[in-house]
């Protein structure tokens, strides 16, 4: 992983260190295949066009907790009995602004460190990568708590490294130099 001297960068290596050194939480799900690695046919099937097109993102449930309220924990964390990733402004934003199937399944699915989730230009962020190759398999959201806009940086790749594919709530997607600890969106 490429080292920058942005604090984002720091704190996400301090805290992915100290997860990794730190007990595993009961509650996370089981690890995915890394979505290179062959897949099931359940899994196969998300390769249809249908399945590789934006989802329609769902309501907010009144009852769910306000993003910023999970701010300094980290991603598994539950506030007020919602973990980050089943939050309904999450889930929604990352099924609409993420158009791979298989990329969607990864960062839904695949366990591993995780940082504090942090506030980046108003967004909330949360960086998380899969256990043994944080260098070339990591992820950022990025969440807009007022709008749901959601940005999305990937790597999954050891070519990749120094290159991250974004997946943007305008529906764009692009490659930018950079990891996603590195390079904030």
């Amino acid at each position: 992983m490429r080292l920058s001297r942005s604090p984002f960068a720091i704190v996400l290596l301090i805290g992915g260190a100290a997860l990794a050194l730190s007990a595993c939480s009961s509650e996370r799900a089981p690890a995915a295949p890394a979505p290179d690695s062959k897949v099931s046919a359940a899994a196969a099937a998300t390769d249809s066009p249908a399945a590789k097109a934006p989802a329609t993102a769902a309501p907010v449930k009144a009852s769910a907790p306000d993003l910023a309220a999970y701010v300094g924990k980290y991603p598994f964390d539950k506030v007020d009995g919602v973990a980050f990733g089943d939050h309904p402004l999450v889930k929604a934003g990352i099924a609409a602004t993420v158009t791979d199937a298989r990329v969607r399944t990864a960062i839904t699915t695949t366990a591993g460190p995780s940082s504090p989730i942090e506030m980046i230009d108003g967004k909330v962020a949360s960086w998380s990568c899969q256990q043994h190759k944080c260098g070339e398999h990591q992820w950022t959201i990025f969440v807009d708590p007022a709008t749901g806009a959601t940005d999305v940086c990937y790597v999954n790749d050891p070519a990749m490294t120094n290159d991250s594919r974004w997946f943007l709530a305008g529906g764009k997607e692009e490659r930018r130099k950079g990891d996603c600890a590195a390079e904030k969106g």
